[in-house]
């Protein structure tokens, strides 16, 4: 059952821009345990779902959704953001699929199209293929089953804890991060003891809890999806061989490269809105 939506502080964020659209932060229960958050873009019934990487959260999507100007919901994927953590630390993309199903039903009924970026592309295919009407089309973003293990090199196994989210920002600018302050500022808790840590439990599971975020037997459940749309960006992580294995793969995917650019990737998924 949702929860009543609070005011998020995206809404703040952008509070001074002309025609600032209306933002809100909504939460759902889910059958499998907790409950799931999503950051609501206008108020309109939303025409696409939008799923993060990794370490990350529904608020990456803020640039794009800005330059997208359409109804839109953002989720916090399990484990990451406002949404509930999992106990054992299972985060694996099939463990999610009913979870996302659930909330995407409540959230977005009526199968819009579900976007998901590095892990969230293959959350994205493992909810349509086990739920198949819950989701229009997919759209897979920097991601594709098998490619992902680069990009979780930024979260060690514990990260560690800081006295202020400077501290914070200043780790992920050692690491290569881009936006660094930003991420930090929305990234991070502070705990009782007045030290700050992620929000997403990837970075506090114990070294024993080996968490598989990536799934390449998920290129069976991609081959029986309907026309998946692949973005690639230009100079993002995907190379030529995974490109080719999705040609050859999937003979009805689509594939469009775009500049590493929020209003390019909004341009994209515009026409695949109602």
């Amino acid at each position: 059952m949702p929860t009543t939506a609070t005011t998020s502080t995206a809404a703040e964020e952008f509070a001074d821009l002309p025609n600032a659209p209306v933002i809100q932060r909504r939460w759902v229960t889910v059958a499998t345990g907790g409950h799931i958050g999503g950051v609501f873009w206008h108020t309109h019934r939303p025409t696409v779902v939008l799923l993060h990487d990794a370490g990350s959260s529904a608020r990456a999507w803020d640039d794009v959704l800005l330059a997208l100007d359409r109804p839109a919901v953002a989720l916090d994927l399990p484990g990451h953001g406002r949404s509930s953590r999992r106990s054992r630390g299972d985060y694996r993309p099939r463990r999610l699929a009913a979870a996302l199903e659930e909330t995407i039903r409540s959230f977005a009924p009526g199968g819009v199209p579900v976007v998901g970026l590095g892990f969230g592309a293959l959350a994205a295919i493992a909810l349509k293929a086990k739920f198949p009407h819950s989701a229009g089309r997919l759209v897979l973003v920097d991601a594709l089953p098998g490619t992902l293990s680069p990009g979780l090199r930024l979260w060690p196994t514990p990260s560690p804890e800081y006295t202020t989210r400077d501290e914070a920002a200043a780790w992920l600018e050692e690491r290569g991060a881009t936006d660094a302050a930003r991420t930090a500022d929305l990234e991070t808790e502070q705990a009782a003891d007045g030290t700050w840590s992620w929000r997403h439990h990837l970075g506090s599971l114990p070294p024993d809890a080996h968490t598989a975020l990536d799934d390449e037997t998920l290129w069976e459940q991609l081959a029986a999806v309907p026309a998946p749309l692949l973005i690639r960006t230009e100079g993002g992580p995907l190379d030529a061989v995974s490109l080719d294995r999705f040609r050859a793969q999937i003979p009805e995917g689509d594939i469009l490269t775009v500049h590493a650019q929020p209003q390019a990737l909004a341009d994209v998924l515009r026409p695949l809105t109602h």
